[in-house]
C-alpha cells in the first residue's frame, strides 16, 4: 500500500533565508535534516527534492513520466521560456522539443573547424591575457575565453563580440530580475514587461540583418539553421531561429565559462596534476586533463539542479506522488553524497584516470536522460584545451589575498564561487600571441 505524500518530509526555510543565502543552501538544509526525498517550501506550490541516485536511475528508466513543463511562474524554465522562446533548453517535451535537438545537435561538433579553431584561439587569448594581467576579474575572462570558444562558429564574422557579450550581460540581467519579480506576476505581465520587450527588441537587432544576409552554406549554426528552416517564408521560423541561437548561445558561455572557472580554481591547488599535465601535453596527450575537468564537474557542477514535473500519478519511495508536481533532481547534492562517492568533497581527478565505471546516476554534470546538454562532448573539449594550454605556459596557485568565502559557492544563474578569484602565475614558457 503507497502512503500518502503527506508522508514526506517537509522544510520550510526561514523567513528571508533564500534572498541572504540563496537556494542552494536551502536545498543542503533540506537534504541534511531530512533525507533524499523531502518537501521544500510552503503547501501552496512547494516542490519535491529528490535527490538520491535512486532517483535518477528512475529518472533514466522512466523518462517519459518526469516532463519539462513551463506552466508554473516560479520556475526559472518558465521564466527562460518566456525570455528565449522555444530554445532547445526551453522547448517543451515532444516534437518541439525533437525538432529543435535534430537542429543543434550537428552544429555543436567539436570536431567543426571553426569550433575546433575557437577552442584553440580561444586558449591562447587567455594566457596572452593573464600573462599581461588582463583587465577584468578571472570570472569576466573566463566567461570572455568561451565565448570566444563559439562566436564564429555559431554565428560568423557578422556580429562582433562585444555585441553578443552585451547581449549576454543582458540575458543575465533580465533572467534574474524576472526571477525575482515573476511570482507577483501573470503571464501576460511578465511578457509585457518593458525590459524584456527592450531586450528581445535588441535581440531581434542583432540578429535578424544575420538571417536576412546568411549565404548560403553550413560553416556556422546560423547557417546551417537557417538552410534547415523556411526563414524568408515563416516569421515563426526566424523566431525559432534566433531563440535557439540565443539558448545555444547562452548555455555555452555561463555554463562553460564558470565551469572553466572552478576547474582553474580547483586546479590551482593541485600542483601535481599541473606537472602532470604538462607532461602528458608534450606527447599530445589529455587524458589528466580531461580527468581534471571531470572532477571539477563532479564536486562543483555548475548545473546543481534540474526541475520535471510528473507526467501522471506515480509512486516514490512508497509515497503516492500526484500528477503535474514539481520535482527537483540534484547532480550537486548526488556528487557529494558519501554513499555514492568515497570521500566526496575531497578533489581527486583519479577517480576519472581508473577503469571503474561510474554509475550514470552517481555522475551526470549535463543533466541526464534524453534532455542531457547536446554541447557535452564541445563542452568537455574546450575545457580540456584551456586546461592543457594554461598548465602549458603557467605553474599557478592561489594567491593569499583570495579569501576562503571567495571559494564557496552562490546559486545564481547557474553554481559560481562567491567571490573574486586570484592567481600566482609562474610563467614556464613564452606565451606567444595568436592572431584569431
Amino acid at each position: 500500500m503507497s502512503a500518502n505524500s503527506e508522508s514526506i518530509p517537509r522544510y520550510l526555510p526561514p523567513t528571508g533565508w533564500h534572498i541572504q543565502n540563496g537556494f542552494l543552501q536551502i536545498a543542503e538544509n533540506a537534504h541534511r535534516q531530512y533525507g533524499d526525498l523531502v518537501w521544500i517550501g510552503q503547501e501552496e506550490e512547494p516542490i519535491l527534492l529528490l535527490a538520491g541516485a535512486r532517483h535518477a536511475r528512475l529518472l533514466i528508466e522512466q523518462e517519459t513520466l518526469f516532463l519539462k513543463e513551463f506552466e508554473s511562474l516560479t520556475s526559472a524554465s518558465t521564466v527562460g521560456r518566456i525570455i528565449m522562446g522555444p530554445s532547445l533548453t526551453t522547448s517543451r517535451d515532444g516534437d518541439e522539443w525533437r525538432m529543435a535537438r535534430k537542429l543543434t545537435a550537428p552544429t555543436v561538433n567539436p570536431r567543426s573547424p571553426r569550433l575546433k579553431a575557437g577552442s584553440q584561439c580561444a586558449a591562447y587569448w587567455l594566457t596572452s591575457a593573464l600573462s599581461e594581467g588582463g583587465k577584468g576579474s578571472l570570472r569576466e575572462l573566463c566567461l570572455n575565453w568561451a565565448l570566444m570558444c563559439v562566436a564564429d562558429g555559431f554565428f560568423g564574422t557578422g556580429i562582433s563580440q562585444e555585441q553578443l557579450s552585451n547581449m549576454i550581460a543582458h540575458f543575465r540581467q533580465i533572467y534574474l530580475q524576472l526571477i525575482v519579480e515573476a511570482p507577483g506576476m501573470d503571464y501576460e505581465q511578465i511578457v509585457k514587461h518593458p525590459a524584456l520587450v527592450a531586450f528581445r527588441k535588441e535581440v531581434e537587432a542583432i540578429i535578424a540583418p544575420q538571417i536576412d544576409s546568411a549565404a548560403c552554406g553550413n560553416a556556422t549554426m546560423l547557417q546551417r539553421l537557417c538552410l534547415a528552416l523556411d526563414v524568408n517564408a515563416r516569421r515563426e521560423e526566424r523566431e525559432r531561429v534566433i531563440s535557439l541561437l540565443l539558448g545555444n548561445l547562452a548555455a555555452s558561455v555561463d555554463n562553460t565559462g564558470i565551469a572553466l572557472l572552478w576547474t582553474l580554481t580547483h586546479l590551482s591547488q593541485q600542483q601535481d596534476y599541473q606537472l602532470q599535465i604538462q607532461e602528458q601535453a608534450r606527447h599530445g596527450k589529455r587524458s589528466v586533463a580531461l580527468a581534471v575537468v571531470k572532477e571539477s564537474l563532479r564536486l562543483t557542477p555548475v548545473t546543481a539542479f534540474f526541475e520535471r514535473t510528473t507526467a501522471e500519478e506515480m509512486v516514490i519511495d512508497g509515497a503516492l506522488i500526484a500528477k503535474g508536481t514539481r520535482v527537483l533532481f540534484s547532480p550537486w547534492l548526488i556528487h557529494r553524497n558519501k554513499a555514492y562517492w568515497d570521500q566526496p568533497l575531497t578533489y581527486n581527478p583519479e577517480r576519472f584516470l581508473s577503469d571503474a565505471k561510474i554509475p550514470p546516476e552517481h555522475y551526470f554534470p549535463f543533466s541526464i536522460g534524453k534532455r542531457n546538454c547536446v554541447g557535452m562532448t564541445l563542452a568537455l573539449d574546450q575545457l580540456t584545451t584551456a586546461i592543457i594550454t594554461f598548465c602549458e605556459h603557467f605553474t599557478f596557485s592561489l594567491a593569499p589575498d583570495t579569501r576562503p568565502a571567495a571559494l564557496k559557492p552562490l546559486f545564481e544563474l547557474n553554481v559560481t564561487p562567491r567571490g573574486d578569484i586570484h592567481f600566482i602565475l609562474k610563467q614556464n614558457n613564452k606565451v606567444t600571441h595568436h592572431v584569431c
